[in-house]
């Protein structure tokens, strides 16, 4: 006969476990955002919070602004017909990604786990690009 009661509390005490691993991954992001911003200008990175968690995997992932020269080919790839509007970010995000390494372990299992948090980096670096451009005139 299943114990009702008993799968009730290991599945709690596995839940508030892994709601523990997130906070202290949350706590390590966290920091290295506030270096990033300490180091850039709290405009001059975008968070992106990546809305899943998994063990040993950042929750967040923080990009800088495209250059210019990078925002204009993101521009021109996403003009016309055939563009491939989600090809153009993620390009933009590996261009712009400042935490996780792109170069590390982590960064790739984040990819493997959560492939759509390319994207959005990518749409995040534009924005704050064209947030600046705005702001600039330039």
């Amino acid at each position: 006969m299943v114990d009702l009661e008993q799968i009730e509390i290991e599945r709690a005490q596995r839940k508030e476990l892994l709601a523990e691993q997130r906070r202290q991954q949350h706590a390590i992001d966290i920091a290295r955002l506030n270096e990033l911003e300490i180091e850039h200008g709290d405009d001059g990175v975008a968070r992106v919070d990546v809305g899943r968690y998994a063990p040993g995997l950042p929750t967040l992932v923080v990009v800088r602004p495209l250059k210019k020269a990078e925002l204009k080919r993101f521009r021109d790839r996403v003009r016309g017909e055939g563009a491939d509007n989600a090809a153009a970010a993620e390009e933009a995000a590996i261009a712009a990604l400042l935490y996780p390494s792109r170069d590390s372990d982590e960064w790739r299992a984040l990819l493997d786990a959560v492939p759509g948090v390319l994207v959005r980096a990518g749409v995040a670096a534009v924005e704050l690009a064209a947030g600046i451009e705005r702001a600039t005139g330039k």
